[in-house]
C-alpha cells in the first residue's frame, strides 16, 4: 500500500455542456488507482500535486475520455474541503 501525499478536492467534472458520466474513472500521474465519478460529475480526489492533468475515461472509443487541466486553490485555515468545477477536454 502506497500512501499518497498531496491536496484533496471534491471536483465537479464537466464535458461539453453535461457532467462527466457516473462511473467514469479518474486517474492522475503515475497513480494507476482510479477514483470513480459519482452523480452529477462529482469525484473526490486525494494525493494531488498543486496543479496537473487528470485522465478521465468511461469507455473505449475516442469520445469516451478526456483530460482535465487543474490547479488546486490555496488552502485557507478552517477549510474542511476544497471544491471546484473543472472542464474536461
Amino acid at each position: 500500500f502506497n500512501a499518497q501525499i498531496g491536496g484533496k478536492v471534491l471536483m465537479t467534472l464537466k464535458y461539453g455542456n453535461k457532467s462527466v458520466p457516473f462511473g467514469a474513472i479518474v486517474t492522475h500521474g503515475e497513480n494507476k488507482n482510479g477514483s470513480i465519478v459519482a452523480e452529477n460529475g462529482q469525484v473526490y480526489l486525494t494525493g494531488l500535486p498543486p496543479s496537473g492533468k487528470l485522465q478521465v475515461s468511461w469507455g473505449k472509443d475516442k469520445n469516451s475520455n478526456c483530460i482535465v487541466d487543474y490547479k488546486l486553490p490555496e488552502v485557507s485555515p478552517g477549510t474542511l474541503l476544497n471544491q471546484q468545477t473543472a472542464i474536461c477536454r
